[in-house]
């Protein structure tokens, strides 16, 4: 069935079939809005900057503000900046935009009193008349300040369920800024086509002293407009439950209770409608274009003056043809190998953390080099995406950096997946969307529940931990409260040491140590090459009959990341000779399973004390089944040194001209979640705008 999209994107004027190329930027860009001289052909461009910057560069492209990163920060940065007059050109190395935002559960937390906080202590309902609910939280769990939150980022008597409290090590100069600039920033997003749930909670880590947190909504309607707020059901991944579409990469989830009927939510509802706010305004747009280094004045002096990249192209893995952005409007087509594009006023990186880079994450922890393990939506973002790219770039050129601790001093940093059977375990994309070959299993979502229903196994075939402990996540660094909560629990005195007094911190303790099992290095290897490598769910016919798990597409597939076999020692080889991490062979797991069997006929498990804690079955009953178990690097902590400006500083503690960051690309602010990136962009944004062109 022919789907319906916004009319302005039939509009032929903006090129939406091919997109456009860097002669057409040139002819177009007065009409866009961005005067004359935007982007320039290459002996043009050189011939302006030959003054400013290095003289042996050609620049094949010019503009006011290059972004390297078209995620919450990218998108939120550029279309800021293009408010205030500047022309702007995104860089990313995927072929649609959105980053990790476009497959987030859009859970915002921002406040300081922020306008949809306000909204909902008055009880109003939002300017369309979507919201028929009424407000979740109470008016005085909404009543907040820039001060108040300012205090809940930085309140060090905050304790952490690894000992200590990852905000004593917040930039107060970041964070104050971080909070200044939140209202501005919902009011940003609202007037740029985002709609906001009610506020429900919080959610990031710390600030639980009030209400702070709304995801974001579209309205099931006939047609997909962007500026009336509705979405198809063919759209949203709605129609059909194992289908989702190029518009959706994962299926959106109803929000009726948040907002009423027909509303659906999650990280399509924000990033489609920041997207087409950008095209809308003119902000342009270069993918399968890999952000490979800054160029600066001087090595370690002076400004930057540009970028380079590379053409890394993406092609569907099943037709081999190149993957296009859903829509293409304001796209500048360009497939040589590397380009330099030349920053008037500035850069900004929003390229994303280092998550995706093992060898970068390892100096946190020697086990996270382990490569079995990736990031979170892996198959959306390609092998380049969470790549450290903006970490190195900016090293390079004399960059300081800062909270880099805090990576493993946070828990949802990285997370044991109850997402089976696939590599990608953190979306619920399905067949429909383009990258979904990429993935090539959905995987079996078994909740917490279901890892009673086998055993966990190693790279060598061996138990290592209780079962059904080892997706236990501890809480965090919050406020203690009921489910995220604020105000509601046992009482905290901000600043206040004796809160480690207090009952509640035993329970912040007492959690297992599960990822730390998972990623136990050594077992099976041998040097120079110490490793972890990969788990296992071993399970038989009888759990399947029991659970009623769908062992069939699109949810398992033969890709590597699921097995079956008529005998456990058939298993193992089949395991060891068709997964592309499992380095050594699994010669343990006949063991295993028989030893597993003999704890069950006698009611204990001495090894890990299970029976406490879950039934135990055997595994007896062919075919056997193996999963596997994913280890998700979620956000990464640390980055770029930037001040409350968002501008990247060096290791003298001055400035760098014409250089800033934001996102998971810096650090100095632990927070998880979204909010933490659009505050970040629309402070860059608004200040690389108001750069001197030079």
């Amino acid at each position: 069935m022919a789907k319906t999209h916004d009319t302005r994107q039939d509009d032929p004027q903006l090129k939406k079939a091919t997109g456009l190329t860097r002669r057409d930027f040139v002819k177009t860009g007065a009409a866009a809005g961005l005067g004359a001289g935007a982007l320039l052909e290459p002996d043009q461009a050189h011939a302006q900057v030959s003054s400013t910057g290095p003289d042996d560069i050609a620049w094949d492209y010019e503009v006011d503000v290059v972004i390297a990163g078209a995620g919450c920060v990218g998108l939120t940065a550029a279309i800021r900046a293009r408010d205030l007059g500047a022309s702007v050109l995104v860089v990313d190395q995927n072929f649609d935009p959105g980053g990790r935002m476009l497959h987030s559960g859009a859970f915002l937390s921002l406040g300081g009193g922020d306008p949809v906080q306000r909204r909902d202590m008055k009880g109003e309902s939002d300017h369309e008349g979507f919201i028929t609910v009424d407000p979740v939280e109470a008016p005085e769990e909404l009543d907040d300040s820039v001060d108040l939150l300012f205090t809940d980022l930085t309140d060090w008597s905050i304790l952490d369920t690894k000992g200590q409290s990852p905000y004593r090590y917040n930039e107060r100069e970041l964070a104050r800024s971080w909070a200044e600039n939140c209202p501005a920033t919902r009011q940003f997003l609202i007037d740029n086509y985002v709609r906001f749930t009610r506020v429900s909670g919080t959610h990031g880590g710390g600030g639980l002293s009030r209400a702070r947190g709304a995801r974001c909504f579209l309205m099931l309607g006939d047609r997909t407009d962007i500026k009336a707020g509705t979405i198809t059901a063919e759209d949203a991944g709605v129609a059909d439950p194992e289908r989702t579409s190029p518009f959706a990469p994962v299926q959106m989830n109803n929000a009726s209770r948040s907002v009423g009927p027909n509303a659906v939510s999650n990280g399509v509802a924000l990033s489609r409608p920041l997207e087409f706010s950008a095209r809308e305004k003119g902000v342009e747009f270069m993918f399968h274009r890999h952000f490979d280094e800054l160029v600066r004045e001087q090595p370690f002096s002076g400004r930057v003056v540009g970028i380079r990249a590379h053409y890394s192209p993406r092609h569907h893995p099943e037709t081999g043809e190149l993957l296009q952005s859903y829509w293409q409007n304001g796209n500048v087509d360009e497939q040589r190998e590397t380009v330099s594009i030349r920053a008037r006023r500035a850069v900004i990186l929003a390229s994303g953390g280092h998550a995706g880079n093992p060898e970068v994450r390892s100096m946190f922890y020697p086990a996270l080099r382990e490569p079995a393990f990736p990031t979170s939506g892996y198959a959306l973002q390609g092998p380049h995406g969470q790549d450290a790219s903006a970490l190195t770039a900016g090293l390079r050129i004399g960059a300081n950096l800062a909270g880099m601790q805090q990576n493993i001093s946070y828990p949802t940093t990285f997370h044991i997946a109850t997402r089976l059977g696939t590599r990608d375990a953190y979306t619920s994309m399905m067949p429909g969307h383009p990258t979904f070959g990429f993935r090539g299993s959905a995987g079996l979502n078994v909740g917490s529940v279901g890892f009673e229903e086998f055993i966990a196994v190693n790279q060598v075939g061996k138990r290592f931990f209780n079962e059904v402990r080892l997706p236990a996540r501890p809480q965090g660094s919050r406020y203690p409260g009921g489910g995220g909560a604020p105000g509601r629990g046992l009482k905290h005195t901000p600043l206040d040491w004796r809160n480690c007094r207090k009952e509640w911190v035993r329970e912040m303790y007492s959690y297992d140590h599960g990822l730390d099992a998972a990623l136990a290095i050594n077992e099976g290897s041998k040097p120079p090459h110490y490793y972890s490598g990969p788990l296992w769910a071993i399970f038989d016919q009888d759990a399947v009959e029991r659970t009623g798990w769908e062992l069939r597409a699109p949810y398992v597939s033969d890709n590597g990341y699921f097995f079956q076999a008529d005998t456990i020692e058939e298993l193992a080889e089949k395991i060891a000779a068709g997964h592309e991490f499992q380095r050594v062979p699994l010669s343990h797991l006949a063991d295993t399973v028989a030893r597993w069997n003999s704890c069950v006929d006698a009611g204990v498990d001495p090894d890990f004390e299970r029976e406490a804690d879950a039934p135990m079955n055997r595994i007896a009953t062919p075919p056997f089944y193996a999963l596997s178990i994913m280890v998700i690097w979620h956000d990464s902590y640390g980055g770029l040194r930037v001040n409350g400006r968002q501008q990247v500083v060096d290791m003298q503690g001055q400035v760098i001209p014409g250089l800033y960051a934001g996102g998971e690309a810096v650090g100095g602010l632990n927070k998880h979640g979204l909010g933490k990136g659009h505050v970040h962009g629309y402070v860059a944004g608004t200040h690389a705008a108001e750069e001197r062109s030079v």
